[in-house]
């Protein structure tokens, strides 16, 4: 075993590390071994019990750092083979890295960093450790080598960080991430396998389109220079990026598009040759027509407002032939003149502008296209009259909607109908979920259930905000704690009555400033098979007397209420939630300090009759009653993966062992109201 000190500041080394960023690390090591000429290359997220990156492992088979490698390897910054050649040494491929600074990265996924390599060196094959720790960055140990029949390659593994940043890791955000940096390298080399947390990462099969443009930019002075422009469009959500690429598609350095192309997932790759020459200039030189970068990338966004502006008129027909297709579309037959023409064209380009906001059921998209075709034909001045015809509005309703329309645009309108149609209908939807017998005794806890809730957290009331979700009570009053301004709790976790943890679904907040309060909700969500008794009552009290308890909130100008949500209730349950000196279905109320906390036993009758309350003036103007297909569509539509089998057509349902008969831990959503 020796010890290799890097010859850098700390501060410096910690810079380049950019442990904010992790999710660029894992990319930085997965080039590594690609660089190494690794056919496959895996990284493995390991998870808590509640979700939380504990430690992540990349393991490849390329070619391993021998033994007389490693010393130049770890004790400078810099001067990597790699900046010597752009081909790999066996496979001649290309070659990402270069300036020897990734191995540094790791410190972004762990305090405590190590590789196992094995390569074939001067004396033969061998494997060799390396271990370094953030509590001294510039300290690498590596061990002595060891002769082995192993196959060749690295596994680097990075623990011991504790940060909300690590969980970003998970998210198919990430994989998104992973995938339009890798596509241009993955497209030239089939044979290339990336693994990422199980899953392969595979550009083609989520490429819609793929496009190629010869670009051409100039700096004053100077004669043309040219470029390629590649536009790879995505069937998957993604950040829009222009990547500066090499001549072979390698990323020297991302930047932002930095134009309007609504309605698409994208990814720009400009290619040039000298771009590894002029890395980190599009820091300094964007927008500046006298720098190269900056000259291409001006000449690349060019090339781009031009595609989309073209894929826009592509789209719109698609939508409108899709339109006649499915018979909703408000004309019929062709234009018998050059006014009914021109009203199309024009009815052609509002419908498809806003298609993205108007409702997806047939009978609401046909009444909303017919909308849109009498405001093109009659002005939007005349709009509230159309409306007022469909919907029976009062005369107050129709000076309002007149202001309305006088402020807002077109599409706002039909977002705002959009959204309340889809409230109604979810409304439908649950309560088929919660009381339909048959679907009820299916319906699982967690991985539906509450999963489905997380997206529609409206539900308990318009003023809330989602904080936390399936995370540990710890987490929550931290959560807390980081909204107020205040430092992290110390250490000690908070324990429930019986010395257990325990685990919240949901954490929604608000701030009453007017009170100078903060308000929390957390709710206890049961699968709508259970019976509410003692057992699952205890459980919301022991949460809400864990959070009384904590002396570190005693002092906090907090209202928190704790519902437990269910179907149904054993008759103790029902006669606790009548108590005489307490409001209906207040189980509990306890003060500590400045804090309030209440425990409350809700049914999913009460909380659904509330929502249909507060949405009665929209559901009589609609005359909106979705049936159990439409109910179905809707979940499909927004939730699939989440929904029971029962509930998908034409699919028959198998039933089996599932959550729905255990006690999940509460899910906590910011309200103090508790009624």
């Amino acid at each position: 075993m020796r010890r290799v000190h890097l010859e850098a500041a700390e501060d410096h080394v910690e810079r380049l590390a950019r442990e904010n960023d992790p999710v660029g690390a894992v990319k930085e090591l997965v080039w590594n071994g690609l660089d190494a000429e690794a056919t496959r290359v895996e990284v493995i997220l390991e998870t808590t019990a509640i979700g939380a990156v504990e430690k992540v492992t990349v393991i490849d088979n390329g070619t391993g750092i021998p033994p007389e490698g490693c010393d130049p390897a770890f004790e400078r910054i810099g001067g990597s083979w790699k900046k010597r050649t752009r081909r790999s040494p066996n496979l001649n491929r290309f070659l990402h890295g270069s300036t020897g600074q990734g191995r540094l990265r790791g410190y972004a996924l762990g305090h405590h960093i190590r590789w196992t390599t094995v390569a074939d060196g001067i004396g033969g094959r061998q494997r060799t450790i390396i271990r370094a720790g953030a509590g001294a960055r510039n300290d690498f140990e590596i061990s002595s080598p060891q002769p082995t029949d192993e196959p060749t390659g690295t596994v680097f593994e990075a623990w011991g960080r504790q940060s909300p940043r690590l969980d970003q890791l998970t998210n198919q955000k990430s994989v998104a991430a992973l995938t339009t940096e890798l596509a241009t390298y993955l497209t030239v080399y089939r044979d290339v396998e990336v693994i990422y947390n199980g899953e392969r990462i595979d550009p083609q099969a989520s490429i819609l389109r793929d496009a190629e443009y010869d670009i051409v930019f100039a700096v004053e002075g100077e004669q043309p220079r040219t470029a390629m422009l590649r536009v790879l469009e995505w069937s998957m959500k993604t950040d829009r990026e222009l990547h500066l690429c090499d001549a072979d598609g390698i990323t020297v350095d991302i930047t932002d598009v930095n134009i309007k192309a609504p309605g698409f997932n994208f990814t720009a790759y400009v290619l040039w040759d000298a771009m590894p020459e002029h890395q980190g200039d599009f820091l300094l030189g964007e927008g500046r027509l006298d720098s190269h970068v900056g000259a291409l990338i001006t000449a690349a966004r060019d090339k781009l407002r031009e595609h989309f502006k073209l894929r826009a008129v592509e789209q719109r027909r698609e939508v409108v032939q899709q339109w006649k297709a499915d018979g909703v579309y408000p004309y019929a037959g062709e234009a018998e003149t050059d006014t009914d023409t021109v009203e199309r064209e024009t009815f052609d380009l509002v419908a498809t502008t806003v298609h993205r906001q108007i409702p997806r059921t047939s009978r609401q998209l046909r009444t909303t296209l017919t909308l849109l075709r009498e405001a093109v034909r009659h002005q939007p001045d005349n709009m509230h009259h159309l409306l007022d015809e469909m919907f029976s509005l009062s005369v107050d309703d129709k000076a309002t909607l007149k202001t309305l329309l006088d402020r807002t645009s077109l599409a706002t309108v039909i977002k705002a109908s959009n959204n309340v149609a889809d409230r109604l209908t979810f409304l439908a939807a649950l309560e088929h979920m919660v009381f339909e017998p048959e679907v009820r005794k299916v319906v699982k806890e967690r991985s539906q259930l509450h999963k489905i809730l997380e997206n529609e957290v409206w539900v308990f009331g318009e003023h809330f905000n989602l904080l936390v979700s399936d995370r540990s009570l710890d987490a929550v009053l931290d959560r807390h704690l980081a909204i107020l301004g205040r430092e992290n709790r110390y250490p000690s976790p908070v324990r429930r009555l019986d010395g257990r943890g325990g685990i919240v679904d949901l954490m929604l907040s608000r701030a009453r400033k007017e009170h100078d309060r903060r308000q929390h909700l957390v709710v206890e969500l049961k699968a709508p098979a259970i019976v509410v008794s003692h057992k699952e009552i205890n459980q919301i009290e022991d949460y809400a007397l864990a959070v009384v308890s904590d002396p570190q909130f005693a002092d906090v100008r907090v209202e928190w209420d704790f519902w437990l949500v269910t179907t149904d209730m054993a008759d103790i349950a029902k006669a606790k939630a009548k108590s005489t000196d307490r409001p209906p279905g207040c189980i509990g109320q306890y003060q500590q300090g400045a804090a309030t906390v209440r425990v409350w036993l809700r049914s999913w009758a009460q909380i659904i009759d509330d929502c249909h309350e507060r949405l009665k003036y929209f559901k009589e103007q609609f005359e909106h009653d979705p049936t159990v297909e439409q109910v179905k569509e809707y979940l499909i539509a927004h939730h699939n993966g989440l929904i029971p089998e029962l509930l998908i057509p034409d699919q028959r349902s198998s039933t089996e062992a599932d959550d729905a008969t255990t006690s999940s831990a509460p899910a906590a959503t910011g309200d103090g109201s508790g009624s």
